[in-house]
């Protein structure tokens, strides 16, 4: 019995002997290189933006004043946001109108202290806005046209 423990223990040593020789550092970067590798991201850099938190945030347009708020994100096939969907005019929601404005048309700003959105503007004012083209989510079924007429984005497929 005694043998038996002695050799179950030895080669419990003998498994373990390469994990205790890596440093935690050496570790963390043979971790790191393969997370790497494999496309996985660590964490959130300052650049980057939670859609939960862009969603139901407010527009504000060049005279300072709320133009409407975040209504959806549209995510393009390469992965890249194409554009976000904004409800202008109406009182809370009802009349309220959807136009797609390109992702790069915002100018977000963040609060220094909680990390988050402090402030979403865009050069657009509120008349610009509600005379823009209404944007219309994409529904199956229904033919669609391959060109864009000027001044509207092409839909897309809402529950991609």
């Amino acid at each position: 019995m005694l043998k038996r423990s002695m050799t179950v223990a030895a080669l419990a040593a003998v498994l373990a002997a390469p994990a205790f020789a890596q440093t935690p550092s050496t570790m963390d970067k043979s971790m790191t290189t393969h997370a790497k590798s494999a496309g996985f991201m660590h964490n959130q850099t300052a650049n980057e933006w939670r859609s939960s938190k862009l969603i139901g945030a407010s527009i504000y347009g060049p005279d300072n004043n709320s133009i409407g708020d975040v209504n959806d994100v549209l995510v393009g096939d390469n992965g890249r946001i194409r554009a976000v969907v904004v409800g202008v005019g109406g009182f809370l929601g009802v009349g309220e109108k959807n136009v797609a404005l390109p992702f790069t048309a915002l100018n977000i700003q963040r609060d220094r202290s909680s990390g988050g959105i402090r402030k979403i503007t865009v050069s657009y004012s509120k008349d610009q806005l509600k005379n823009a083209p209404a944007f219309a989510y994409y529904k199956a079924g229904q033919p669609q046209t391959t060109g864009q007429s000027s001044g509207t984005m092409p839909t897309m497929n809402e529950n991609k």
